[in-house]
């Protein structure tokens, strides 16, 4: 990574200060949790590629996980939105991006409602048929939503687990235990099921794996799960499973890699059969 952000500082005058050269040094700073960095040169990015679409969308999808990642989420909303409505792809899943930040704001629950009830009609030919199932049954969820603020925090926070986007620094991650553990009464299964999912990472993250282990066993207990809902279980499992090769328990964590593998047709399978190989492919190195 070095090797390439100091490739890209040395390009030619040619290249120095354009889009380009800003977008990539802006995901570099990204990979290296320099989000206050990364989320500067993304909006430089787009500054410089205002008259080239594609390129300045690019710079506001990257500019919009920044801000997520920071729990900025009415500016991430603001940008989600603007993708929903120019980008000629993914429009049901930058509208649940969008919707789901609205709402975890706090201050934009009708915004929210309203942009969770058009996710379904942005989806036309769908070249992702996972994802967009995804976006338009969890947007149908959130929408009868009576916890909306913390459904879709715990919403946002799990988009930023799949897409390996969640910063576990020790004040987020914290920060992420102060959420979810303010759980109101109401909650549906499958939002109590990722509430204690984070809670557990968090927990790792803290190295508290005793706690982390309770937080994804009370996940993985949680009844009345739509089938389509056991990515959450897969991820509890994924997660188990690395815990148990950080405590050298290596081959409990490949029993659990090997459940988790057992699992079909849940949604976002695709994404996370990935990340749940990966860990058993470890454990057999």
């Amino acid at each position: 990574m070095k090797q390439g952000e100091s490739t890209l500082e040395n390009l030619g005058s040619e290249f120095h200060g354009t889009w380009l050269q800003l977008f990539f040094l802006g995901r570099i700073a990204k990979l290296q949790s320099r989000y206050d960095e990364a989320l500067g040169l993304f909006q430089n990015s787009a500054a410089q590629s205002a008259h080239l679409k594609e390129c300045k969308l690019l710079a506001y999808y990257e500019t919009g996980w920044c801000h997520m990642i920071m729990w900025n989420w009415s500016n991430a909303a603001d940008l989600f939105f603007d993708l929903m409505e120019e980008a000629r792809w993914s429009k049901g899943f930058y509208g649940y991006l969008a919707a789901v930040c609205f709402g975890a704001s706090g201050s934009n629950s009708s915004r929210c409602r309203a942009i969770l009830r058009e996710v379904p009609t942005r989806i036309k030919k769908t070249v992702n048929i996972e994802l967009d199932s995804y976006c338009s049954r969890k947007s149908e969820f959130l929408f009868t939503s009576t916890s909306l603020e913390y459904e879709c925090k715990i919403a946002a926070l799990e988009s930023l687990y799949v897409w390996r986007c969640l910063d576990l620094s020790e004040e987020q991650a914290l920060s992420i235990i102060d959420t979810v553990t303010r759980r109101p009464g109401d909650l549906k299964p499958a939002t109590l099921a990722s509430s204690y999912l984070l809670s557990g990472i968090a927990w790792n993250a803290l190295s508290s794996p005793s706690r982390a282990r309770q937080a994804f066993d009370i996940s993985s207990t949680v009844q009345q799960l739509d089938a389509r809902d056991d990515y959450i279980t897969v991820c509890n499992l994924c997660e188990l499973a690395q815990l148990h090769t950080s405590l050298g328990n290596a081959e409990e964590s490949r029993r659990t890699a090997l459940r988790a593998l057992q699992y079909k047709g849940y949604d976002l399978e695709s994404r996370l059969y990935d990340r749940v190989s990966s860990v058993q492919v470890k454990e057999e190195k």
